[in-house]
């Protein structure tokens, strides 16, 4: 049974041949290097929320933008449909509880700067959201078909005063019935055959360009070859010369 994520459908929605290679052949797209940052961001304001869910308040950074207060239902949340035979999962950064005890997710996101607008998050996170909802819903939660999404962006000041930054909350409605139809047609896609891909998909047209020329795409090796003993001056390459970076390149 293929397990099936946001991501994944976000993928399927990009790219339709991407999708059923990452998951019927296990041929991902190449990924570089990701920044430590972001993780590390992530690390600290979910200890900051815990603190608050604790004592059953909202953390005064958000607690006049956001209403309810955190929930203290599982994150991680997943359903079997027998149907398409496929699994449906995700885990949400945090979830509200609100006043009339619907949940709404919530998700924390890292900026450069502030989102001009509400119309940012309804295109780059509304699928997200739609999802988280729909797996709430279908765990047999009560939801609010809405959802927030809380960005942090630095902004300029005293940096040994501590690093400045400030917090802007878009609030948005959700459609998990939305979401579950773009399941089912990823479903639908893995059990047939390979797809075309997708119309922008840049990875799809670079492999297409290199087949044009003649080129094979190739993997690269797993380690740098050796170096003989012949090679006078050379020194042994370090150990994340092979295409392995090291945790703390980005932090």
């Amino acid at each position: 049974m293929p397990q099936l994520s946001a991501s994944t459908l976000k993928l399927f929605q990009e790219c339709p041949r991407c999708f059923w290679l990452h998951i019927n052949q296990k041929l991902e797209r190449p990924r570089g290097p990701f920044p430590s940052l972001p993780s590390g961001i992530d690390r600290v304001l979910k200890g900051y929320f815990e603190t608050y869910r604790a004592r059953g308040t909202l953390p005064p950074l958000v607690q006049d933008q956001l209403e309810g207060r955190l929930a203290t239902t599982e994150l991680t949340l997943g359903f079997n449909d027998a149907r398409v035979k496929a699994r449906l999962w995700g885990k949400l950064d945090d979830c509200l509880l609100l006043s009339d005890q619907r949940l709404a997710p919530l998700d924390h996101k890292t900026r450069a700067s502030a989102p001009q607008d509400v119309s940012y998050t309804e295109k780059y996170y509304q699928f997200q959201m739609d999802v988280y909802t729909l797996l709430l819903e279908r765990n047999g939660l009560p939801v609010s078909r809405t959802a927030y999404v809380v960005y942090y962006f630095p902004v300029e000041g005293l940096l040994h005063e501590g690093f400045p930054f400030q917090v802007a909350v878009h609030k948005i409605a959700t459609n998990p019935q939305g979401a579950y139809a773009v399941f089912e047609a990823a479903c639908r896609c893995l059990n047939g055959s390979v797809p075309p891909s997708g119309e922008a998909c840049a990875f799809c047209r670079w492999v297409e360009t290199r087949a044009a020329q003649g080129l094979t795409v190739r993997p690269p090796p797993p380690h740098p070859p050796a170096l003989s003993r012949s090679d006078k001056g050379l020194r042994a390459a370090p150990a994340h010369a092979g295409g392995e970076i090291p945790d703390d390149l980005f932090a």
